[in-house]
């Protein structure tokens, strides 16, 4: 966002809204460096009747305040191509051009929005940067039994890699599809587990078919929503088991490590707390 706001300069706006009050505002200024762009809140009681978290993508509006775009694509779904698109879109109303159709795309109806429908850009983005599958190791999310879920999700996945290197699949198809049976096992119990906590502990408050904008709401639909992607991932694998090689497991343990850092992340330290303020207290 900062780096936008420097390039077009006093042509378009850059705007990053906290909807979690000023101390977050003030935390993501000083941890992103943001200099160029308007960084402010949203008070608690004064929530908008609809929004769009960031991952989801970008909310783009034109000099006449009419919202050309409600969601741009979401960057934890295309990648780079999430941005380009952002690009384009400003490039078409700087230049007072109308707003262009991007394709190809499919259709993916889980990010949210109109203009997010469609997941823009070839899936060889997607390869970019793939991790190491046998260093594989996301951080802590401060709960034991979540931290030993994703361990065995990351041995799974280890195992999986193993499997790939030479002679490859076609001489061991038995066993990479044990293997991937083992993994969608470890994600399906990983996912319902940290799901049912969520609920239980950060949005147990959270009206799934309230009016208004709720970030909470927000993230927990995104979140869930990337768990079904991991599962239909693995599942579509099942359905071809000779396709599968080193690099299709290798984005496999690129979209686990990325999902670990982008949603779990977020909420460890609140859930972490709210556990602790659950926990009933003993008495001597």
């Amino acid at each position: 966002m900062d780096a936008w706001a420097a390039r077009y300069g006093s042509a378009a706006a850059f705007i990053c809204v906290s909807c979690a009050g000023p101390q977050v505002a003030t935390q993501f200024g000083h941890e992103l460096h943001l200099k160029n762009c308007h960084n402010t809140w949203v008070d608690e009681d004064d929530m908008p009747t609809w929004g769009q978290l960031g991952c989801n993508g970008f909310i783009v509006i034109d000099g006449s305040d009419a919202v050309v775009c409600r969601a741009s694509p979401a960057f934890l779904e295309v990648k780079g191509a999430a941005f380009r698109h952002v690009e384009t879109l400003l490039d078409a109303l700087i230049s007072s051009q109308p707003a262009p159709k991007l394709m190809p795309g499919r259709v993916d109806p889980s990010v949210g929005g109109h203009c997010a429908e469609v997941r823009f850009g070839d899936d060889a983005d997607k390869l970019d940067e793939l991790v190491d599958v046998q260093s594989l190791k996301v951080p802590s999310v401060q709960n034991a039994d979540l931290d030993d879920e994703h361990s065995k999700c990351e041995d799974k996945l280890k195992l999986l890699g193993r499997l790939t290197e030479p002679p490859g699949v076609g001489g061991r198809p038995r066993q990479v599809e044990a293997a991937l049976r083992g993994l969608l096992a470890a994600y399906e119990e990983h996912f319902a587990h940290e799901e049912a906590l969520l609920d239980t502990h950060l949005y147990a408050d959270v009206a799934h078919d309230a009016a208004g904008f709720s970030a909470d709401k927000g993230a927990r639909t995104s979140h869930f929503a990337d768990h079904q992607a991991m599962l239909t991932s693995v599942r579509t694998l099942l359905d071809d088991v000779p396709s599968v090689n080193a690099a299709t497991v290798a984005a496999l343990a690129t979209d686990f490590e990325r999902h670990a850092t982008a949603y779990d992340g977020n909420y460890a330290d609140r859930l972490s707390a709210a556990m602790a303020a659950a926990k009933p207290l003993a008495v001597a």
